[in-house]
C-alpha cells in the first residue's frame, strides 16, 4: 500500500507542472515577429507584435549592415511564474525575470505581472528585443555591453539606478571593467552596481562622438561603427580604437570623470530643489496662517458688532419704557378736602 501510493504521489508530482503550464494560443504575425499569447492575453499580443516590429526597425539603426534575426517567436503570459513553463526545451527561466531572451532561438519570453506586481510588458519586451538583435549581430559580445545596448533601447529609468550611481560617483565604488562581467548578480536588481554601471557606460559611448567633445551631434555613428568591429571580429579593444580613437580602458576612464561630473553636483542640485521646496511650504504654510488670522478677525468683528447691536436695542428699550406704578403707602392727606369743582354753599345759610 505505501509503495502504491508513493508511486500515486509521484505521478501526481510529475502531471501538475504540466497541468499548471498555460496554454498559449496564436495571437498575432507582424513581419518577422509572431506571438502566442495565453488565452485572454489576445489583444495583448496583437499590440506587441505591432510594437516589436517598430523597435527592431529602431535597434536595426544600430546594427547597419550586420547580421539580423530572420524571425522571432514571442511567447507572452500573466504571471512571472509561468516563464519557466513555456521556456526553449532544456533551458529554464531565471525566477526574479520578468522577461527572457534566447537571442540563439530567436524567442522571448513575457510575463504582465511578477508576485502579483503589474509591469510593462511593452518596455520588457523592448528589452528583450534588442538582446535577441544584439545577439543576432554580435554573437560574443560581452555581458556589460548586451545589457547597456539593451537599456539603450528600453528606457527602464529607476530612482535606485541613479541612486547607485551618484553612492559610486560619490565613494568612488566604481567596478573596474576587466571585473564588470564576473559581477554581475543571480539577480537581476535595479540598484545593482554592474547593471547600473553597464547601462550608463554604454549609453556614454552611445553619446560619444569620434573624439572625446563636448559638441558631437549626437548621430551614434562612432558607437554603431564600434558594434560593427566587433561583429566583424575585432575585439572590444580594437573596436574601440578605431571607433572611437582609444582604447576600451581610456574611454572608461572618460566615463568614470564624466560620471563624477554629473553626480557629484548632484546632491547640491538636490540641495537647491529642497531649498525651494522648503520656501514654497513656508510660503503656503504663511497663505494659510494669515487666512486663518484674517478668518479669525472677521468673526470677532462679527461678534462685536452682534454685541454692539445688542446694546443699543437695549439702550433704545430703557428710554421709552414707563416707569412702574407704585401704591401710596400711607393716607391721602387730600382725602377729606372737597373738589375744587364743587360750587360754593348758598349764601342765604350764612346767615
Amino acid at each position: 500500500m505505501k509503495l502504491f501510493l508513493s508511486i500515486w504521489f509521484a505521478l501526481l508530482a510529475m502531471i501538475a507542472p504540466a497541468a499548471a503550464s498555460p496554454k498559449l494560443e496564436f495571437a498575432a504575425r507582424k513581419g518577422r515577429v509572431t506571438v502566442f499569447a495565453e488565452d485572454g492575453l489576445e489583444s495583448l499580443g496583437r499590440q506587441m507584435a505591432e510594437s516589436a516590429e517598430k523597435t527592431l526597425g529602431r535597434i536595426s539603426a544600430d546594427l547597419n549592415g550586420l547580421p539580423q534575426p530572420e524571425k522571432i517567436e514571442v511567447r507572452v503570459v500573466r504571471d512571472a511564474k509561468d516563464l519557466a513553463a513555456i521556456s526553449p526545451a532544456d533551458r529554464g527561466a531565471p525566477p526574479w525575470a520578468i522577461g527572457v531572451a534566447y537571442p540563439d532561438l530567436g524567442i522571448i519570453s513575457v510575463a504582465t505581472r511578477r508576485n502579483g506586481q503589474p509591469s510593462d510588458p511593452l518596455a520588457t519586451l523592448r528589452h528583450e528585443l534588442a538582446h535577441v538583435a544584439l545577439g543576432a549581430a554580435l554573437p560574443r559580445a560581452p555581458h556589460w555591453l548586451h545589457e547597456g545596448f539593451a537599456y539603450q533601447h528600453s528606457a527602464e529609468w529607476s530612482r535606485e539606478r541613479y541612486e547607485t550611481l551618484a553612492g559610486m560617483a560619490w565613494i568612488g565604488s566604481i567596478i573596474p571593467l576587466d571585473q564588470l562581467d564576473s559581477s554581475f548578480p543571480r539577480e537581476e536588481l535595479p540598484a545593482h552596481r554592474a547593471y547600473a554601471e553597464s547601462y550608463d557606460f554604454v549609453g556614454y559611448l552611445a553619446r560619444r562622438g569620434r573624439w572625446e567633445d563636448t559638441d558631437d551631434d549626437g548621430n551614434r555613428w562612432p558607437f554603431r561603427r564600434f558594434l560593427g568591429e566587433i561583429s566583424r571580429g575585432a575585439t572590444v579593444n580594437a573596436a574601440a580604437i578605431t571607433a572611437f580613437g582609444r582604447p576600451i580602458k581610456l574611454l572608461f576612464e572618460e566615463w568614470r570623470h564624466d560620471l563624477g561630473k554629473r553626480y557629484m553636483l548632484a546632491p547640491l542640485g538636490l540641495l537647491g530643489l529642497g531649498l525651494w521646496v522648503l520656501c514654497g511650504i513656508l510660503l503656503a504654510f504663511a497663505w494659510w496662517r494669515r487666512k486663518r488670522q484674517n478668518r479669525h478677525r472677521i468673526a470677532q468683528w462679527d461678534l462685536e458688532d452682534a454685541a454692539r447691536a445688542e446694546r443699543e436695542r437695549a439702550k433704545s428699550s430703557q428710554m421709552i419704557m414707563a416707569p412702574p406704578y407704585v401704591p401710596w403707602p400711607g393716607e391721602d392727606p387730600l382725602a377729606d378736602e372737597p373738589p375744587e369743582d364743587d360750587p360754593p354753599s348758598d349764601p342765604r345759610l350764612l346767615n
